[in-house]
């Protein structure tokens, strides 16, 4: 599993300002010190919705283990741009060689989550590829399937704690994306 606590990690301020410091992973989550991330929502779109590549975390990762999850990705590593940050995330994940070009960039999020501070930056991606090619090679994701934005609400609505993240979060995230592809979704 790729997830190390010996990761050396950028340090930025409370404004995403890099600091020009550096810190172990471990000691930056434990201690709340403001980094980056990068999340990845893998979507397609059918009729008159939009459905989202959902992911079934390992029993071993150490926030939310064994939880469904919307987003793929990780932290950005000291001296690794936002984009290399992607491609390897994607790659490492998924087994995506990922084309930078057809990524939809989204915003920046700001996450106080103490100690867990951090800011991250969002992307989407259109895929419309078999679930037999992606790889899970690093022992993060045990399951993937395809979900509706109403049927990922609903789930949140009724078992919360069966999720890595908020449903107020995702609605925002499944907001952004409808209007940035002037979409009309069906939510139920």
């Amino acid at each position: 599993m790729k997830n190390m606590p010996s990761e050396q990690l950028d340090l930025v301020d409370d404004k995403n300002r890099p600091t020009g410091q550096t810190e172990l992973r471990s000691v930056v989550h434990s201690t709340g010190l403001w980094h980056r991330t990068v999340h990845i929502y893998l979507f397609r779109k059918t009729s008159n919705k939009i459905d989202f590549l959902v992911h079934l975390r390992s029993r071993n990762k150490d926030l939310h283990p064994n939880c469904w999850d919307t987003r793929f990705g990780g932290h950005i590593k000291s001296g690794e741009s936002v984009e290399e940050a992607i491609f390897n995330e994607v790659k490492e994940e998924l087994g995506v060689i990922l084309d930078i070009s057809k990524l939809i960039g989204g915003k920046w999020r700001k996450r106080n989550n103490y100690p867990n501070c951090e800011f991250t930056k969002i992307y989407y991606l259109e895929y419309n590829s078999s679930l037999q090619d992606l790889t899970f090679n690093d022992g993060e994701v045990q399951e993937v399937k395809w979900l509706s934005v109403g049927e990922i609400i609903n789930s949140m609505n009724q078992n919360p704690k069966q999720w890595s993240g908020s449903r107020e979060n995702f609605e925002q995230i499944s907001d952004f994306l409808a209007n940035k592809l002037s979409y009309q979704q069906e939510v139920c």
